[in-house]
């Protein structure tokens, strides 16, 4: 008798209209837009986040890529978004998740007050910027830096910082971390950016870092991806890390895992896991439950992860206590090592 009441009722589902069907039973379509490239782990990790939360759910994912860390070619780029507004148009996905400022820029902002809703992660810049402030269809996940954890761990390794030159490259993702580590600053005594640098080329970069030795005590390495060669051509970043480590004698940090990875000294890095799984709790909100996007405040995640390059601590010199390795994650080489 209990096997005859389920099939008769997976009959009646099957004869339903998915409409009809509860919305954990549904099949949702899912567009997702990264700013970067997928085998980049920054936005890798941030879909990966996002499906965790989404377990359990029948979703199906559409991925655009528009690589604009390897590409700044602006043609190329919007190519790149109309194909994600054509998939928009002809697949029709029940949500849209986009990563990083620049999806946001070339696709997301086009879609504000549709009726499709948007979730975003690691946006830098004010919301406001994209239109998102008081916008129905929209929330996500802030990509605040935690910048007075990583001045602290930095002068576990360093005490000595007191002068810091930022450097940062032409992408407008970089306003708005600026702006919140001048607005930070208040919270650490006896530090003050001296320099900030806005760099295009890699012979403006290099020009950059020589002045600075000497001239202060720790650099942030922020921008380090729209850099161009004597020929026009984009400069891998790995590349500029390399430099870096081979030619500055200066403590360095910056705020993300793939750049002590490849040398920065250290960062408490925010987790790219972290903002993806926190978009897809407010994604399961939309999905399941129906709530609209706009009632869902937008928020930073919170947990940081504190990391340090002993290569990079070795080449400088610097030697460090073994009770601050003992709290944080200790990368023993340079990843171009490997």
């Amino acid at each position: 008798m209990q096997r005859l009441t389920v099939l008769l009722f997976a009959v009646i589902l099957a004869g339903l209209p998915a409409a009809n069907l509860p919305a954990s039973q549904k099949a949702f379509r899912i567009l997702h837009v990264m700013s970067y490239h997928s085998s980049w782990s920054w936005p890798r990790d941030q879909l990966r986040g996002f499906k965790t939360a989404l377990a359990g759910l029948d979703v199906e994912y559409e991925v655009v890529e528009l690589d604009t860390k390897r590409n700044s070619d602006d043609a190329s780029i919007r190519s790149k978004a109309e194909s994600a507004e054509r998939i928009i148009a002809q697949w029709k996905p029940d949500l849209l998740y986009a990563n990083d400022d620049n999806a946001q820029k070339y696709v997301s902002k086009f879609h504000v007050g549709s009726p499709l809703p948007i979730v975003f992660s690691a946006v830098n810049q004010d919301p406001s910027e994209y239109g998102f402030r008081g916008a129905q269809n929209v929330t996500g996940v802030l990509e605040h830096e935690h910048f007075v954890p990583t001045i602290k761990l930095l002068r576990q390794i360093a005490p000595h910082v007191r002068r810091i030159a930022v450097i940062v490259d032409s992408d407008p993702t970089w306003q708005g971390v600026v702006e919140r580590m001048r607005r930070d600053l208040s919270q650490i005594d006896n530090l003050e950016i001296t320099e900030l640098a806005l760099v295009t080329t890699l012979d403006e970069f290099k020009r950059v870092v020589h002045e600075a030795q000497g001239k202060v005590d720790a650099i942030a390495m922020l921008g380090v991806f729209n850099i161009k060669d004597e020929n026009g051509s984009d400069v891998d970043y790995e590349e500029i890390q390399k430099w870096m480590t081979k030619h500055s004698t200066l403590p360095d940090f910056s705020f993300w895992r793939t750049r002590v990875e490849r040398g920065t000294l250290c960062a408490v890095a925010v987790s790219g896991y972290e903002q993806g799984h926190l978009a897809g709790e407010m994604a399961r909100k939309i999905l399941l439950d129906g709530v609209a996007p706009g009632t869902i405040p937008m928020q930073p995640s919170t947990k940081g992860q504190p990391l340090i390059s002993l290569a990079r601590a070795r080449d400088l010199g610097l030697k460090i206590d073994v009770e601050v390795l003992l709290n944080a994650e200790a990368l023993k080489d340079y990843d171009w090592e490997h």
